[in-house]
């Protein structure tokens, strides 16, 4: 052994279990942090793969501009691709409306979301793809001729080169795609064209966006009506300047600085119970002569040796828990999740785990470094710090034992206040994340209980009554429910005036409402006349109980508000005051009762492209079907990936709570072990002992859900403020469920801590705990 610092391998090898502790701590905490972390990368991959699939690999998008800009933008040297995707036009086919897109090849396979499924792009004009479903539907095949009617009402015919995928847009607007060349589409171009198209740009990588957006503005005249971002993408890049993704940014810094607090904290309470454990050692190597600077070097080279064992373990665990939660989506469904990025890895998770792991253990260590390098000689005859107490136990309002565990507990600061912090963060996070599930399940109303499979209206027409009769007849239907809509209703208000239109929901619909309540009551819309719902908007100054007086044609009607709505499904678009629900037999009283604007229909487990079929032969050619199928699946996937992970990350965060929790308590009775084998040897009997520990476990554990609730659920509020009540209008409100959950969770887990230990030092004879090594 050529250095004192030969003396920690050696100390190592004796005391394995103590250093078992710290090792799994570190574990922990970089597990905690490289799960999280790589999770959310694999979780961004996934959407950003979604969102490139179902909306094109583009960042952004231009209007307005001539071939001569294009040019000139294409020839950017930030630019890696960029091209024109030509819409707005419109023919028919068999009855059907069509939509043309044109664009080139490179253009239509990037940057858009249509994808060739078979045959080849169109390059001659008098070429075109068909959506699969056009192709199916006709009866047509590939280099068959089919005539099309182009916008200007006459016929031309094409010659069909393959086909594209069915898309979501497509089926919902019931309509067939037919895809063009760039030329072809110029071709039968009419003024249509001028509002649907658009110049897109998709950019090289490591290119700052918004700067190059700012600049390609200013260079080329263009204002900000004519440039439109990506908003998906670009906020999945962390380059988004729309307001919602920038809330977003906030608040994932805000847990990532928390993750952060987490670890360090729970590596921090290790190392300072260590500490005491060693107080003995530390004091006889000052006793042989080292200095208080070689002191701290032996803790710090301690814990880089720990962290060395602990690191890799810690970073082989979280990437295999991020790669079960893609195989886990890939379970549920493969082709809903076939973007999940399977068996690769995160190299920010691994980075992150790598800093946690060797950068905050070393931070982690210098304070109780310092701790070591203060003990004089003197305390190595006592081997223990904390026997000086200016102040003894309270033994009125509690049993001399119990007095004892809450003396102890409060008698050391340092150990106290990191054995409150691990309580309190782990509940901080918790209710933190539970915020990203209010915001997941709000923002995915194809995953409502309202959400249609199936849509029918007829323009500016209306739908017969007993045509939901006859729909609810069919094989295959599960649920059918109308609504009567009325736009531009006039609404005054306290000398206020703005629109409204108005929407009849029936006893299926307000059911489901309950759901979407922010404030008020359904029951008095639903049962009474004159009274509506509303929905919530941005800027909105009604309240419940206010009366509002709507003009319509047969005269002036006076509705009295019963509640507020966060959303609501209709088909036309809101009014400038949004929208009011009122019952059927409302809605006849104020407008009368023309018929239905839109049916929804659900479909059964039985339900299938037959019922669909079946659906159309009862309509009448001038109605519209919106097959939502597609597009709902497309959201769930979506809801899915994120669900995974978020509540992964819940997961996580609560089983690292109870480890923590289990190696904090197990740490802080070791380290008082020749405490208790003294109390042992002048008469406390073991249930004594188990009461005393029992005391100071429930102290460190109560002071920490204090803590942690006093804490977090203002930070609770604060982001639910910011993500879910500036956009829904929802009021926030204590979550009882997962508060209780947390807390009993934390508390259970203090309590059966302490049952090892306890056995352990119960076992053991006096004489061996007092003269228990340190």
């Amino acid at each position: 052994m050529k250095s004192y610092l030969g003396l920690v391998p050696q100390y190592e090898k004796v005391h394995k279990k103590n250093n078992r502790i710290s090792v799994i701590c570190i574990v922990l905490s970089v597990l905690l942090v490289t799960a999280i972390f790589s999770m959310a990368d694999m979780a961004i991959r996934a959407q950003k793969n979604y969102f490139i699939k179902t909306q094109g690999e583009y960042h952004i998008s231009l209007t307005d501009i001539d071939d001569e800009t294009a040019a000139l933008l294409n020839a950017r040297i930030d630019v890696s691709l960029c091209g024109w995707v030509l819409q707005g036009c419109t023919g028919s086919l068999g009855g059907k409306t069509v939509s043309f897109v044109g664009a080139n090849e490179n253009a239509f396979t990037t940057l858009t979301e249509m994808n060739i499924q078979t045959g080849t792009y169109p390059t001659d004009e008098n070429e075109v793809l068909l959506n699969e479903a056009a192709l199916n539907s006709l009866g047509l095949s590939i280099g068959d001729t089919v005539s099309i009617s182009i916008p200007n009402g006459s016929q031309k015919e094409y010659f069909i080169t393959g086909t594209f995928e069915d898309m979501s847009s497509l089926l919902k607007a019931d309509v067939y795609g037919v895809a063009l060349s760039e030329n072809g589409f110029r071709m039968i171009a009419d003024e249509n064209a001028k509002n649907g198209s658009t110049f897109r740009i998709l950019f090289k990588n490591g290119v700052s966006i918004q700067n190059a957006i700012e600049e390609i503005k200013s260079t080329y005249g263009l204002n900000d009506e004519q440039v439109a971002e990506n908003t998906a993408l670009l906020g999945l890049m962390g380059q988004s300047e729309n307001s919602t993704m920038q809330s977003l940014y906030i608040v994932a810094a805000f847990l990532v600085i928390l993750v952060l607090i987490a670890g360090t904290v729970m590596i921090a309470a290790s190392f300072n119970t260590n500490v005491l454990e060693r107080v003995q050692f530390y004091g006889l190597l000052r006793c042989l002569g080292a200095s208080k600077k070689q002191v701290q070097h032996f803790v710090i080279l301690q814990g880089i040796r720990q962290s060395i064992k602990g690191v890799p373990i810690g970073l082989i665990a979280g990437q295999i828990i991020t790669w079960c939660a893609c195989l886990l989506l890939k379970y549920i469904s493969l082709d809903r999740f076939s973007e999940i990025p399977l068996f690769q890895f995160s190299w920010i998770g691994l980075i992150a785990g790598a800093i946690i792991g060797f950068l905050i253990v070393l931070l982690a260590s210098l304070a109780p470094a310092k701790k070591a390098s203060r003990v004089s000689p003197v305390t190595a005859i006592s081997g223990n710090m904390e026997l000086a107490n200016k102040r003894a136990a309270n033994t009125k309002l509690f049993h001399v034992e119990t007095s004892m565990g809450i003396f102890h507990a409060l008698s050391g600061k340092k150990n106290l206040f990191l054995m409150t912090c691990s309580f309190a963060i782990s509940i901080m996070m918790f209710l933190s994340f539970q915020v990203m599930v209010v915001f997941l399940n709000q923002g995915m109303p194809a995953l409502s209980s309202s959400a249609a499979d199936i849509s029918i209206s007829k323009g500016n027409t209306y739908l017969n009554n007993s045509l939901i009769q006859e729909i609810n007849s069919i094989s295959g239907v599960d649920k059918v429910y109308g609504r009567m809509e009325q736009s531009d209703l006039t609404a005054s208000y306290n000398d206020e005036s703005g629109t409204v239109t108005l929407v009849s929901y029936d006893d299926i619909q307000f059911k489901w409402a309950k759901d979407d309540l922010n404030n008020g009551s359904i029951t008095p819309a639903q049962e009474n006349e004159g009274y509506v719902l509303v929905t919530y908007y941005d800027g909105m100054t009604w309240n419940v109980g206010d009366t509002v007086i709507l003009g319509t044609a047969k005269g002036n009607k006076q509705v009295t508000i019963a509640g507020i709505l966060s959303t609501i499904n209709a088909q036309n678009s809101a009014g400038s005051n949004g929208y009011m629900i009122c019952s059927e037999d409302t809605f006849s009283d104020i407008i009368g009762k023309p018929g239905y604007t839109a049916i929804d229909i659900q479909l059964s487990g039985k339900g299938n492209d037959d019922t669909v079929n079946s659906i159309k032969n009862l309509l009448t050619s001038d109605s519209f079907i919106s097959d939502k199928r597609l597009s709902n699946s497309e959201s769930q996937s979506s809801y899915y990936t994120g669900a995974i992970f978020i509540y992964g990350f819940l997961i996580i965060i609560a089983l690292i709570t109870v480890f923590n929790i289990f190696n904090s308590m197990n740490a802080s009775v070791a380290s008082r072990t020749r405490q208790y084998g003294i109390m042992r040897s002048i008469g406390m009997g073991t249930n004594q002992l188990y009461k005393m520990i029992a005391a100071e476990a429930i102290t460190y554990a109560v002071l920490g859900c204090i803590v942690g609730c006093v804490l977090g659920l203002p930070l609770n509020k604060m982001m639910f403020l910011f993500l879910i009540t500036d956009k829904w209008g929802i009021d926030w409100s204590i979550p009882v469920s997962s508060l209780l959950l947390i807390v009993l969770l934390c508390l259970i887990s203090a309590a059966i801590a302490i049952g090892r230990p306890i056995k352990q030092i119960s076992k053991m004879a006096i004489v061996d705990t007092v003269k228990v090594q340190q």
